[in-house]
């Protein structure tokens, strides 16, 4: 049985049981990179043009990003990627689920609620054939993949448009279900009141938001995935054959254990920690034998002035409806003249023959070597955490492996948002050293006051600070202590797999996952960001400042008055016991968010980067 349709079978059982205390996989609240896209293209609108298209419509989603082809669809409210399908007959996928273009849950959605979702509409198409029975439009779907499965109710439908009446008819309908493979559907179009000039079909999805009972589970639901779409004349309804080799997933990372890590690092035994295969999977989605020419991988250094090397992968036969997982040896060194960071593009391409669509033959691989270590290749596909009784200072631990003794700077986590944030809980953000048996021992750092934050501009990821120095090599675990029972909800990666590295401790002992995927966690290494934040040895001079309202509740308005020339001022909140729950630079007109705090006493401490300013403030919320 396949490994992900398990997957998907399990997540739905434990959703139907009752249990306590737990590690669970829920889908996401959003989708972060279309979040992130849009809040770069302000001036991104809704793409519809009165342009009428001739036949051939073709689209196989492999050539466009995030958003539908906007020369082929008038509308961007499906996501074209190609981490969420489960092997589709091309990379890439147009996938519609609850959320809108901009990465946000509809404003219809609730709580038990139905709702018409997302739209995948065609640009007006001329189909003025009259009596023409050869036309006919094909597709291929797929239900779930590797997010959520649509429950039956939650349906997929096909329509067409009836351009004299104005009317939109539904020919084509799925109940949701759990994953299977892609199934292809061919439909003829031969009625009248559609074989006219202005023509359009779209394709659109029924969510549902599971029940409010334990809130902060809820998230991005029931995913359909849409590939090659092809609608033309003079076809017939076994015309189901492609004729088409085609790369079916993205490429991985070239790292043995991670899919990132700090250059420098990697410099220390470059030779072991790469794999020993290069590796691309492709499908012959043809009904007759085809050949492959030539497969190449082209590797190019983005960061330095090395020469391009090519890697050549030779010629080979495929059968009908063959899928090649392709692994060869590779020997490409990975050097640069660079000496802090360094990337390479790897090309994958295949050579067929002529009339092969040339759209799929190509893939890109962007192998990072900055300043973390990751696991996870950017994208997460579900969310991973605690959750109920008993969960209450429950520990989840992510294991590393630092190669050198370095700095740890920082943590960046991402968090998947819950609907109407019900996930937004304080932990301990803590790191701890190995117990010599491969499981976390003793704490060796601890931060107070950590809690989950959204749309971060770096990369969609929340950094976290370490406020101290704390030097690190070999085996260490990064991850929190939580303060409630509620799920903190972490990004996970369905397309990569951390082997075993994720630890988790409800009942007094550590026990490894039993999830597969790779946890959105990072630990950044480098010279400490901090050092720039410690006060300097300060005078004793008062600044001009006025904190207001004091008690506080929710908002607390931080303003500075200074006639000297404006230097850099930072903010630490800071509670009784002196832990450090809060720091940020922080202009002189300033508003902090309170509403999170628990009621007691904390101080504010605000000073500047030239060691004259200093004051501290005594707050009660």
């Amino acid at each position: 049985m396949n490994k992900r349709f398990l997957y998907g079978f399990f997540l739905l059982f434990l959703y139907s049981l009752n249990i306590n205390a737990q590690e669970i996989l829920i889908p996401l609240q959003g989708n972060p990179v279309l979040k992130a896209y849009q809040k770069k293209h302000k001036e991104l609108k809704n793409l519809k043009s009165s342009d009428t298209l001739e036949l051939p419509f073709l689209d196989d989603f492999s050539t466009s990003y995030l958003y539908p082809d906007a020369s082929l669809w008038a509308d961007n409210f499906a996501f074209v990627n190609n981490t969420y399908p489960d092997l589709p007959p091309s990379i890439g996928v147009a996938t519609l689920d609850a959320i809108d273009e901009k990465g946000d849950f509809y404003p219809s959605s609730g709580y038990d609620i139905s709702f018409t979702a997302d739209y995948l509409t065609s640009k007006p198409i001329n189909l003025d054939y009259p009596g023409n029975q050869s036309i006919y439009l094909s597709f291929y779907y797929q239900p779930q993949g590797l997010g959520d499965s649509p429950e039956e109710k939650d349906s997929l439908f096909l329509e067409f448009y009836d351009v004299q009446d104005s009317v939109w008819n539904k020919v084509w309908s799925r109940a949701g279900s759990l994953n299977q493979d892609f199934q292809q559907v061919i439909i003829q179009i031969n009625s009248s009141k559609y074989l006219k000039k202005g023509f359009r079909f779209r394709f659109r999805n029924l969510a549902s938001l599971s029940s409010a009972s334990i809130p902060s589970k809820v998230g991005n639901v029931d995913h359909w995935h849409i590939d090659y779409v092809y609608l033309d004349k003079n076809r017939n309804a076994t015309d189901l054959v492609r004729h088409d080799i085609a790369f079916v997933s993205p490429m991985h990372s070239f790292l043995l254990d991670y899919s990132a890590m700090p250059w420098k690092h990697f410099l220390t035994n470059p030779s072991a920690l790469l794999k020993t295969n290069i590796e691309v999977v492709y499908r012959n989605n043809d009904n007759v034998n085809r050949l492959i020419e030539r497969l190449d991988f082209i590797f190019k250094d983005n960061s330095g002035n090395q020469v391009n090397d090519t890697l050549v992968g030779g010629s080979s036969d495929m059968t009908p409806g063959l899928l090649v997982n392709y692994r060869a040896p590779f020997n490409y060194p990975f050097t640069t003249n660079s000496t802090d960071t360094a990337s390479f593009t790897i090309t994958a391409k295949i050579k067929t023959d002529d009339f092969d669509p040339l759209m799929n033959n190509e893939i890109h691989y962007l192998q990072k070597f900055y300043n973390y270590y990751a696991y996870d290749d950017g994208s997460a596909e579900v969310g991973y955490g605690l959750i109920g009784e008993g969960t209450k200072y429950a520990k989840l631990a992510y294991q590393f492996n630092a190669l050198k003794k370095d700095t740890l700077q920082s943590v960046q986590m991402y968090f998947n948002r819950s609907y109407n944030d019900a996930s937004k809980k304080y932990f301990y953000l803590t790191v701890w050293k190995d117990d010599g048996t491969g499981q976390p021992g003793e704490i060796l750092y601890q931060k107070e006051g950590a809690l989950p934050k959204y749309d971060n501009e770096l990369n969609k990821f929340q950094t976290y600070t370490i406020d101290t120095t704390l030097i690190l090599q070999g085996k260490f675990y990064v991850g929190w202590i939580q303060t409630t029972e509620d799920l903190l909800n972490i990004g996970m990666d369905l397309n990569t797999v951390s082997n075993n590295k994720i630890f988790y401790n409800i009942t007094g002992s550590w026990i490894k996952s039993k999830y597969e995927g790779s946890l959105m966690i990072r630990p950044v290494f480098g010279k400490s960001i901090v050092t720039a934040l410690l006060p300097k040895p300060l005078l004793s001079m008062n600044i001009d400042a006025k904190i207001y309202p004091n008690p506080v509740s929710d908002v607390l308005n931080i303003q500075i008055n200074s006639e000297l020339p404006a230097g850099q001022f930072y903010l630490y909140i800071i509670n009784t016991q002196g832990n450090i729950l809060y720091q940020n630079k922080i202009n002189k007109q300033s508003s902090i968010d309170f509403s999170g705090y628990q009621s007691g006493i904390y101080f504010l401490k605000i000073f500047d980067d030239t060691g004259k300013f200093n004051k501290t403030f005594k707050i009660i919320k």
